[in-house]
């Protein structure tokens, strides 16, 4: 059985791969985009497990991301913790931009890419 660090993204997907990681930013552009589009590909691509994958992987990224962020709000109620917030709001904001860019650069080199903490092993 293959694990993650040995799997290897044939050429004819490592595109569509690519494109699948990028798909969950989306969400920047398109109202629910994040979630519609990972949505779209794990559905027409569902034949594909790598690609399948990805697309949960994405999903599940703007899922956790929208829930930490909404929790941590209730955080901001309380006046000693506004900066604790913020600071923990502009690192999960970088973290979900930096995630599915260095997911689509291993994947256009071919290399399977699990999220820290919510990727799914193929």
């Amino acid at each position: 059985m293959e694990t993650e660090a040995t799997t290897v993204i044939g050429p004819e997907e490592r595109g569509l791969a690519a494109f699948t990681h990028l798909s969950g930013l989306a969400g920047y552009i398109i109202p629910l985009g994040g979630v519609v589009v990972p949505i779209i590909i794990m559905v027409v691509k569902s034949d594909s497990k790598v690609i399948s994958t990805i697309a949960k992987q994405a999903l599940w990224l703007n899922v956790a991301v929208f829930l930490a962020a909404g929790l941590s709000a209730i955080l901001l109620l309380t006046i000693i913790l506004i900066p604790v917030v913020i600071i923990f709001w502009i690192l999960l904001g970088l973290a979900a931009v930096a995630l599915p860019v260095i997911g689509a650069l291993k994947a256009n080199d071919g290399v399977y890419y699990r999220y820290p903490w919510i990727g799914l092993h193929l």
